[in-house]
């Protein structure tokens, strides 16, 4: 059986646009739930309000879940809140075996 991923996604946000980042967050993560039964949730970083980190976990699905997050980032257009010069890193992590 293999196990379940978990998905670590940060990078740098646009200073002055953190309500309509969190709105189209919130709206993201809701369409994902629906899709494909993964429930989401974000932060940002204490030391640095500027980095945010979307959290995916208990991913049974990587591939299907990978093109729906991909769908789901183009129709948010989330490309708009990252910083000039900055990008999406996405992690992932499975349990130690």
């Amino acid at each position: 059986m293999t196990s379940a991923t978990h998905y670590y996604i940060y990078y740098p946000v646009r200073m002055g646009l953190e309500a309509d980042l969190t709105r189209t967050l919130y709206n993201l993560q809701d369409e994902l739930r629906s899709q494909t039964g993964v429930a989401g949730r974000f932060l940002r970083k204490a030391d640095d309000p500027w980095t945010w980190m979307e959290i995916y976990e208990n991913v049974t699905d990587p591939e299907a879940f990978d093109d729906a997050l991909a769908q789901g980032l183009d129709r948010h257009a989330l490309e708009r809140f990252i910083d000039d010069g900055g990008r999406r890193h996405t992690e992932r992590f499975v349990a130690c075996a």
